[in-house]
């Protein structure tokens, strides 16, 4: 039983919300409610159960699913999609040469 194991870590399902749910039918909106999915390209944790599994098989079609050992919040999950700040100088960068 790794359940019961106190070192087994938690997995989690990152999922990502790829297709707009315009013109699919109610109970698969129904199910991208559940997971708090409202719009494309949003990200959500979810905990690694057979519920979960089985929920993510009826709306496959609409989002990218992977695992993750950790779970995000809001803000990291958006500092992450971030560039840094400030610019790198690149010796040379746009330098061209013509012969």
């Amino acid at each position: 039983m790794s359940s019961l194991n106190p070192a087994a870590k938690t997995l989690y399902y990152r999922i990502t919300q790829h297709r707009s749910s315009i013109g699919v039918p109610v109970k698969t909106r129904a199910v991208l409610q559940a997971f708090g999915l409202k719009r494309r390209n949003q990200v959500v944790y979810a905990k690694v159960s057979p519920s979960s599994a089985s929920s993510l098989t009826k709306i496959k079609e609409l989002v990218k699913v992977e695992l993750s050992e950790e779970k995000k919040t809001k803000e990291e999950v958006n500092q992450e999609r971030k560039f840094a700040k400030g610019f790198e100088v690149i010796k040379n960068g746009t330098l061209k040469v013509y012969d």
